[in-house]
């Protein structure tokens, strides 16, 4: 009943006269439905507060709903109700009703969903072809845009390639050849219907999984989940890049076993790859926190929940390559619809202290942010100076040393603070 409570909470904001914007980016992700009418916004999510609070007050909406049944929640920030309160909770007509306009309601997507998959099955001659088809398509959606290269470089180590001229003859897909310099070869995405159909399947393939997805969820975890969908979540999805980060188990529970335990991580990455991830993009302390955590200790848990998700066309593993078709390795990418999904199981209590101390710390990286006690360390101990205008480094590798030790000691508060939060939950 999701995906129709959402269609019509837009379709009664717009009744209303307010501006509408489904699947609306903030900065910790997305939220279900976003509402503005003269200096008014309103932000609605659909699913259990404690899970979707944080997202929703990252935010600055006049107004922050919660749509759940019976749930027992308090808080003076965000107003939870079920559906049929949301009318008192807006000041809103509601008419018709959510059980009257159900009864009316006609899906004209998943009609034109249908009718794509019978075209497919006609063509292919065989169900479980036109399915995979289905897969392509969920793939491509995913990916954006995938290379055909039909040296070899890159096109073996791409799923249903030989689907891909099909969806292209039924103007699901189209191919260009811009940003590529090598002949026969192809940059393949999505048509307009081609879109169209990608997120009804993914919809359909959220639903019918649903008991797989949540038993992935287990195994994961759902705080560890929580860093995750908040750490790598980009524009159209959650994206992990492939690296070369160190397995290891964490011994003891106390902080400094915590930390001694994730300091070889820190040690072997370079700073600048860090950094690196943060050049050009909004972040607050705690999506920052989660980026680096997601990227750090509980990398291996990222990329193994995205293995996972790709079995089952949930998420696409897409070659990277620069523009003469070199392959470079893989990134993992996720569609927001599936973002959404995930982070509605998701929670984490995080100490609020520790995303801020982080993101000094992120600051400190760049040369900017305040006065604060790891720069007066830092100052001290002459690793920066201070010079009109701003901060400068006096010694590049001490000064790289030093931000990786505070990195690692703030996320192992961070990783204290989880795992304590687990326990307590027990």
């Amino acid at each position: 009943m999701y995906d129709e409570i959402k269609d019509y909470l837009v379709f009664i904001l717009k009744r209303n006269g307010f501006r509408v914007k489904k699947d609306f980016r903030c900065p910790e992700g997305w939220i279900d439905v976003a509402g503005f009418k003269r200096g008014f916004s309103v932000g609605i999510e659909i699913g259990n507060p404690e899970n979707v609070t944080s997202k929703l007050m990252s935010c600055p909406f006049s107004l922050r709903i919660v749509i759940c049944d019976d749930c027992d929640y308090r808080s003076d920030e965000i107003i939870v109700t079920d559906i049929n309160g949301l009318c008192k909770a807006l000041n809103i007509d509601c008419n018709p009703s959510f059980e009257e306009w159900l009864k009316q309601r006609q899906d004209d997507d998943y009609k034109f969903y249908r009718v794509v998959f019978e075209h497919l099955r006609e063509k292919l001659s065989d169900d479980a072809v036109a399915r995979r088809a289905i897969d392509a398509i969920i793939y491509l959606y995913m990916a954006e845009e995938v290379i055909e290269d039909y040296s070899g470089k890159v096109t073996e180590k791409i799923p249903f390639v030989r689907l891909y001229p099909t969806l292209v003859e039924c103007g699901l897909a189209i191919r260009d050849t811009k940003d590529i310099f090598v002949p026969k070869t192809f940059m393949t995405s999505l048509t307009r219907d081609g879109f169209r159909v990608a997120k009804i399947a993914v919809r359909e393939k959220l639903r019918k999984k649903r008991n797989e997805i949540e038993d992935i969820i287990d195994e994961i975890g759902r705080d560890v989940l929580f860093v995750i969908t908040t750490g790598l979540a980009e524009r159209k999805g959650l994206v992990l890049r492939e690296m070369d980060v160190e397995r290891f188990e964490i011994s003891g529970e106390s902080l400094d076993e915590i930390y001694y335990s994730i300091l070889p991580i820190f040690a072997n990455i370079d700073i600048d790859d860090i950094l690196k991830m943060f050049y050009g993009k909004e972040f607050t302390p705690l999506t920052a926190l989660c980026k680096v955590l997601s990227y750090t200790v509980f990398y291996h848990k990222a990329r193994d929940l995205f293995e996972r998700l790709f079995k089952i066309s949930l998420a696409s593993k897409v070659p990277v390559h620069d523009y003469y078709g070199e392959f470079f390795g893989y990134e993992y990418r996720a569609s927001k619809e599936v973002a959404e999904f995930l982070s509605k199981s998701a929670y984490a209590k995080i100490d609020s202290e520790i995303p801020r101390k982080f993101y000094n710390i992120l600051l400190l990286a760049f040369l900017k942010g305040t006065r604060t006690k790891d720069l007066e360390v830092a100052l001290e101990r002459r690793i920066v100076r201070e010079k009109p205008g701003g901060l400068e480094i006096v010694d590049r590798e001490r000064f790289k040393e030093f931000i990786k030790a505070r990195m690692a000691r703030i996320v192992a508060e961070a990783v204290e603070s989880i795992f304590s939060s687990r326990a307590s939950s027990r």
